[in-house]
């Protein structure tokens, strides 16, 4: 089981980094919650299509668990958008 959660988290890390090269939307799941991040230099957009009552707080930690897990840079400032379930973050990336 812990060969297959290793593989699991280079696999996701190896998408993570990819998302951050090529602009495109990277599926991350967090929490229980799925996200489409585009990770574009400095900044994020999350996405998520859940529909229903949800506990925002927790919906909101796991929109910035899975931008730092996309883009391998922690979150600098994290913003609801108007539209439903969509974040906007800066980033701050070592390096």
């Amino acid at each position: 089981m812990k060969t297959l959660r290793t593989a699991l988290a280079l696999l996701v890390a190896t998408w993570g980094l990819a998302g951050c090269l090529s602009g495109e939307a990277t599926k991350v799941s967090q929490d229980g919650f799925t996200f489409a991040v585009e990770v574009t230099g400095d900044t994020a957009v999350a996405r998520n299509y859940h529909t229903g009552r949800l506990n925002f707080a927790k919906l909101e930690e796991a929109a910035r668990a899975a931008i730092e897990t996309a883009s391998g840079c922690a979150v600098r400032t994290l913003v609801k958008r108007g539209e439903i379930n969509t974040f906007d973050a800066t980033l701050n990336c070592a390096g």
